[in-house]
C-alpha cells in the first residue's frame, strides 16, 4: 500500500473513489446540472444523510464517526480564516428531507461547506493567522487520541495578500494528543510561480517509516518534503506531462 493512499483528500475528487469507506454507506454524485455539480453525497439504505460542497476533508475515526475539515475560501485581504473541523456521529443523524439539488442549492446560498439533519458533535476552529510558531491548544475529547492530522490550508501569516504569481499554502501539523499545532508554510510551492488557479495541493502523509511528509497535487508531480517540512526534496520538476 502506498503511503498516500489512505490521506484524505478534497471532496468531491477523492471521495468518487469510495473512500474512506464507511460502514453501511456510501459515496455518491447528486447530478451535473448548476444548482448541484461538484456536491458529493453520503447515503445509506435509508436516504442521504449529508452533502458536501467542495473542498471537505473527511476521515473515518470509527465505524460511527466521521471528521470532516474545511477552509472558507480565500478573500481579497485580511486573515485567512481558520480550519473549522467538525465531528459527526452517524448514528444520530436522519436522512436529509426533500430535493437534494435544492438542498445543495440552498448549502450554497447560505455559503455552508456542507448540509445534514443534524448539528455536529462539535465544531473546532484552528486559526490559520500565525506561520512557523507552535501553539498549544486543547483539543476536544473524540481527538484526543489521534496523534497527528497533517491538514493544508492557506495562511494569512505565510502571506496576507499573494499576488497571482504566489500562494500562501501551509501544512497545518495538528498534534491533538500533544494539545499542539504548528502552521509549515510551503515555500517551494508557494514561490514557485505557478498557475494557482490550475496546480495545486490536494493531500499529505507522514511515512511511518522516515518520518518524511509526502504529497501529491493536481496537475503536479508527487513530492516529498525535507526536515524543515518547508521545501522539497527536489528542484521543482514543473506541470505533469498527462
Amino acid at each position: 500500500m502506498g503511503i498516500l493512499d489512505n490521506a484524505p483528500g478534497p471532496s468531491p475528487w477523492y471521495l468518487r473513489s469510495g473512500s474512506p469507506a464507511v460502514p453501511g454507506f456510501e459515496w455518491r454524485g447528486i447530478s451535473q446540472s448548476s444548482r448541484a455539480a461538484g456536491a458529493i453525497v453520503l447515503a445509506g439504505r435509508k436516504g442521504t444523510f449529508l452533502i458536501l460542497d467542495f473542498h471537505n476533508y473527511v476521515v473515518l475515526l470509527d465505524p460511527d464517526t466521521l471528521l470532516i475539515w474545511h477552509q472558507h475560501g480565500e478573500i481579497d485581504s485580511g486573515p485567512t480564516a481558520p480550519v473549522m473541523l467538525r465531528v459527526f456521529r452517524l448514528s444520530e443523524l436522519r436522512p436529509l428531507q426533500g430535493d437534494l439539488e435544492t438542498l445543495c442549492a440552498s448549502m450554497r446560498h447560505a455559503g455552508a461547506p456542507l448540509a445534514s439533519s443534524g448539528s455536529p458533535l462539535f465544531e473546532f476552529p484552528i486559526p490559520t493567522t500565525v506561520a512557523s510558531r507552535r501553539f498549544q491548544l486543547v483539543f476536544p475529547e473524540q481527538l484526543r487520541r489521534l496523534s497527528e492530522l497533517l491538514i493544508l490550508c492557506h495562511s494569512s501569516g505565510v502571506e496576507e495578500s499573494p499576488p497571482p504569481d504566489r500562494s500562501n499554502l501551509a501544512i497545518l501539523v495538528a498534534r491533538p494528543r500533544e494539545e499542539t499545532y504548528q502552521l509549515y508554510p510551503q515555500d517551494w510551492f508557494n514561490s514557485a510561480k505557478l498557475d494557482y488557479g490550475y496546480q495545486s495541493v490536494t493531500r499529505v502523509a507522514r511515512d511511518p517509516r522516515t518520518g518524511r511528509i509526502h504529497g501529491e497535487g493536481f496537475r503536479i508531480e508527487p513530492f516529498v518534503l525535507d526536515k524543515t517540512l518547508r521545501h522539497a526534496r527536489w528542484k521543482w520538476p514543473g506541470i505533469l506531462s498527462s
